[in-house]
């Protein structure tokens, strides 16, 4: 694997450090899904303390599903456009790592050389778009993750990693798949992994079992079921994103916009409510 200049690496494991930071604080870290430099902007500037990338926005920004179509050293360099706009830490979606064990060193290397703090790494398998969910073994997942351990080491990196787990995607019920989800948490954990991130949650009594036997700090991916905010905290998430669910939001404004010229022919009330001239060329000159 290429090394990478030593002022990369430190400036990336500063990153890092502060995800790391945050994530083991004692109130849940919210961290909004960017999909491009201006979404990461703004989030900055409303102060949310580190953001998160989401690959469905990213992807879905180009016109794409959520598969790793636009390929690692695309993402990567959206990456480091997005993590060169703010300050605060940024943490990649790694998707499954751009392919197998032998990938993760590659992966690795190009999102600290992006500057980002992290990844987060599903250990579902590569399947055809709209075909069921299916899990990799735990045992090919942690090949995977020993990987990404040994790549980290190999750089002097820091790089934070959110392993995710995805048992709840390939399952009717949730307490079909607790007992499994709980074993791969904790063996992630066990192999390095800085927070374990659970898609498609269960309710409150299944999040708070997770919360209980995972011995990691825990991340779920919520839905629009999951409780709020507060509630999570209190039952002892550290940390809560939202995926795609930004880009939906976005995208909805837009065609609000196009509908009311369509229909009624008056945007006026959309216009009004949409951020002012001065806001918006305020994220567009960036940093002070």
């Amino acid at each position: 694997m290429a090394t990478l200049p030593t002022e990369v690496v430190a400036a990336a494991n500063e990153k890092s450090r502060r995800l790391r930071e945050l994530i083991r604080a004692p109130r849940i870290l919210v961290m909004p899904g960017a999909y491009d430099v201006l979404s990461t902007r703004l989030f900055e500037a409303m102060g949310f303390e580190a953001i998160q990338g989401t690959s469905g926005g990213v992807q879905a920004v180009y016109g794409l599903y959520d598969e790793e179509l636009l390929g690692l050293e695309r993402t990567a360099a959206i990456y480091r456009d997005m993590a060169a706009a703010v300050s605060v830490p940024v943490n990649a979606d790694g998707e499954k790592g751009y392919g197998g064990p032998e990938a993760m060193a590659e992966t690795v290397r190009q999102f600290v050389a992006a500057g980002v703090a992290g990844m987060n790494l599903e250990d579902s398998d590569y399947h055809p778009h709209g075909t069921p969910m299916t899990l990799v073994s735990l045992e090919y997942q942690l090949e995977k993750i020993h990987a990404v351990i040994e790549a980290k080491r190999a750089l002097g990196s820091e790089f934070f990693l959110n392993a995710r787990v995805d048992v709840f995607g390939t399952v009717s019920d949730y307490r079909q798949g607790l007992d499994e989800a709980i074993r791969r948490g904790n063996a992630y954990a066990e192999a390095g992994a800085d927070c374990i991130f659970i898609f498609r949650p269960p309710d409150a009594e299944g999040i708070r079992t997770l919360v209980r036997e995972i011995h990691a700090p825990l991340s779920i991916l919520a839905t629009p079921d999951s409780p709020p905010v507060p509630e999570l905290d209190a039952l002892g998430v550290a940390r809560v994103s939202y995926g795609t669910a930004w880009t939906r939001v976005a995208i909805t404004g837009v065609k609000r916009f196009a509908e009311a010229l369509l229909t009624t022919g008056d945007p006026r009330p959309i216009l009004r409510e949409s951020m002012t001239q001065p806001e918006f060329v305020k994220l567009l000159r960036g940093r002070e």
